[in-house]
């Protein structure tokens, strides 16, 4: 990825209303990435949804940095789970697929 194609930190917290030590917060505790290019925060597009997300999180419902990070962990193992769940029941059709 370019560096043409991020997004700068102190833009999209201007545009969105979000702290940027929110965000700064965020990637020190590794649940989003900042890519650092000439002393510049910058942010990759595919990262926004999420970054939104834990912004409502800690705006809207009043969650803590503490709290959202335990909040994206589960939601990431409940998306790892279906995700297998999903690669079984598959493999599971093969199988029933083949019964007379």
């Amino acid at each position: 990825m370019t560096t043409d194609e991020l997004i700068s930190l102190e833009v999209f917290c201007t545009r969105e209303g979000v702290e940027i030590s929110f965000v700064r917060a965020l990637h020190d505790r590794g649940l989003i990435r900042v890519t650092i290019v000439e002393q510049q925060d910058l942010l990759e597009p595919a990262m926004l949804p999420h970054i939104e997300k834990l912004a409502r999180m800690h705006y809207d419902l009043d969650i803590n940095l503490e709290g959202i990070e335990a909040i994206s962990h589960l939601l990431e193992r409940m998306e790892h789970l279906q995700a297998e769940m999903r690669s079984l029941r598959d493999r599971l059709k093969l199988y029933e697929a083949d019964e007379p």
